[in-house]
């Protein structure tokens, strides 16, 4: 009998397989390789589509070998694969699209490493922080490519800062979650994004310039569309036939998502499946409908939408916050269709607890606030920190969690005095 663990384990490794094998059936030969050269000497600074610095293929298999590499260490580590690991596996694989790649990502999870060293900790407990770490991996790029110092001595100081901010993470994102109360489901997201004001702002008192940058593919994406469409329906029928069916799944549509909401711990594995592959298909006809374009980043943002639907996404709690920021993004100046728009529906769904927990209209408001914030928030941390939307959605939770605690206090109060008013009568 195979252990739920290792069904995910070979479920993912042969994801990462079919990815690189795609990518280089997009761009066979010589083309692929001098793809890959050009994404791992990219800054790779916000937002850099890796589909456009080095080909839809080289991109596809980025992901692909980053997502290999990173769960043959948690292999490694003997990690067990719970919500959270299986949440940062794809999350890395979806910015591997955008922003990491295996030299920009490692010095990051070594830093985390020898924190659990430090701390004597087992590595296997923090496997899925060591994931999300890389989130600042355009940091260490920045550091090596993007500073024009002398090589040798660039890669010295991209290695040194990539260990120390994984170093710090952990206690560091362990004492964020307090301010928006696990409603931001991207807490390490949030972190990298303090940390990340700090590198830019530090580099810039210096004269070093930190600008996020906008490398976004446009070429034909049919063939991007269908065979991620395909995927996630085949994934579908797959955890349908698991699961013989949708039985129990109201148990994972009940759940708010705040963290943490581990699906995997109650749940069959069929019904997992079946919710990622699910928001992997709103998500991917959402972009198709409003007549987005299919890229690096949009690719990324649908992955990591499916990443956190074993860890605190699902249909009902992700919609309201989608709506939210498409109905603004129609009233505002920014266009609705422009990948920037996408990317903060998509990423916003971080929000979800808010709506899991709060209902739809507060799922409205939190995508009215959070396409605000986000749309502006990218200059204090000039790229560095990939989960943009983790700093604005942390910002956005700490601003109406408070209000929203505050009115549903109010309610409870005022419905404990009409009970006691008609005990009274």
């Amino acid at each position: 009998m195979i252990r739920s663990s290792d069904f995910y384990y070979r479920g993912i490794f042969f994801i990462s397989v079919l990815m690189m094998v795609f990518g280089y059936f997009l761009q066979p030969g010589y083309a692929l390789i001098d793809g890959l050269i050009k994404i791992n000497i990219s800054p790779s600074v916000l937002i850099s589509d890796y589909m456009e610095i080095g080909g839809p293929g080289a991109a596809y298999f980025n992901s692909g070998l980053v997502l290999f590499i990173t769960l043959l260490i948690a292999k490694r580590a003997k990690a067990r694969l719970s919500g959270a690991l299986i949440a940062g596996l794809f999350t890395v694989a979806g910015f591997a699209f955008f922003g990491k790649n295996l030299i920009n990502s490692l010095p990051l999870m070594l830093g985390v490493y020898l924190y659990t060293r430090f701390q004597g900790l087992n590595l296997a407990n923090l496997m899925h922080i060591a994931c999300f770490a890389t989130g600042i991996s355009p940091a260490v790029s920045f550091f090596m490519f993007g500073m024009g110092l002398n090589l040798y001595f660039s890669i010295l100081l991209s290695l040194v800062a990539g260990i120390i901010i994984g170093f710090i993470i952990t206690p560091l994102s362990t004492s964020m979650l307090n301010f928006h109360k696990g409603y931001n489901l991207y807490n390490v997201g949030f972190t990298l994004g303090i940390i990340g004001l700090g590198v830019a702002g530090i580099l810039r008192m210096f004269n070093y310039q930190v600008d996020t940058v906008r490398y976004v593919y446009e070429g034909d994406d049919s063939i991007v569309f269908i065979s991620t469409l395909v995927f996630f329906v085949i994934l579908l029928i797959y955890g349908l036939y698991s699961n013989k069916g949708l039985k129990g799944y109201n148990n994972i549509l009940s759940s708010s998502g705040q963290l943490v909401s581990d699906f995997t711990l109650e749940n069959h594995k069929g019904l997992v499946i079946i919710n990622m592959s699910w928001l992997g298909i709103i998500s991917t006809l959402y972009v198709k409908v409003i007549g987005g374009q299919f890229n690096g980043p949009v690719l990324g943002g649908i992955l990591t939408i499916v990443a956190f639907g074993a860890f605190g996404k699902h249909p009902k709690n992700v919609i309201p916050i989608i709506l939210g920021v498409y109905l603004t993004s129609l009233i505002n100046k920014y266009d609705f269709k422009s990948t920037e728009a996408i990317l903060i529906a998509l990423f916003g769904t971080t929000l979800a607890p808010i709506s899991g927990k709060f209902g739809i209209f507060a799922g409205l408001l939190a995508g009215f606030v959070h396409k605000g914030i986000s749309s502006n928030i990218g200059f204090v941390h000039g790229g560095m920190n990939l989960y943009n939307n983790g700093l604005a959605g942390g910002f956005t939770a700490g601003i109406l969690i408070p209000l929203f605690e505050l009115f549903e206090e109010r309610k409870k109060e005022n419905e404990q005095r009409k009970r006691q008013g008609k005990k009274n009568m």
